[in-house]
């Protein structure tokens, strides 16, 4: 099982930052056997052709895009884009603004497959899991799915001990880009 992880364009100035909650998934997918990518376009200009370029190159079975209410349309983008190359990627979306949102962005963007609720460090491993078996979206905590009963919220994940989490995965990041580390 492949996966990319995205992080959409941001236009705050003063950063960028490397993305440390993207990172913590990376580890997580990392530990289940999963091999991951990361794209961050806060330091890389975002482009279809080059999102085109990683899916073609990569071939992920999955693309997970994180969202702030900044971010928003800059990561609904990257999910269009993905289906647009490849249908048959499963697209999550996870962060802030889709927890609180996830009702709305579900019926506001068709292709996006799941968004999960929180802290995603578990839930995302589980939705691999899922993804290569039975798609029982309804067992995973912290999800939210379209289903035939319109869209679905499960219940929520405890919040996790940081303590159990492995070190973020920062060898996929490109350190030497990030302003904050000079």
């Amino acid at each position: 099982m492949k996966a990319i992880l995205v992080n959409p364009f941001c236009p705050i100035t003063e950063g960028p930052t490397p993305p440390l909650g993207i990172s913590f998934l990376a580890a997580a997918l990392e530990r289940a056997s999963v091999e991951v990518k990361i794209l961050d376009y806060t330091v890389f200009p975002y482009s279809y052709a080059n999102l085109e370029n990683q899916i073609l190159e990569f071939r992920p079975d999955i693309v997970g895009v994180t969202a702030v209410t900044m971010t928003y349309y800059d990561a609904i983008q990257v999910i269009n884009d993905t289906k647009q190359i490849n249908s048959n990627i499963l697209t999550v979306m996870g962060g802030p603004h889709v927890t609180f949102c996830a009702k709305e962005t579900l019926s506001a963007c068709s292709f996006l497959d799941l968004i999960v609720l929180g802290e995603g460090e578990e839930t995302i491993v589980e939705v691999v899991e899922e993804f290569g078996g039975n798609q029982n979206w309804n067992k995973v905590l912290g999800l939210a799915y379209r289903s035939n009963d319109g869209i679905v919220l499960n219940e929520r994940r405890p919040l996790l001990d940081v303590k159990s989490l492995p070190l973020p995965a920062r060898h996929l990041l490109p350190l030497g880009r990030y302003k904050a580390l000079h």
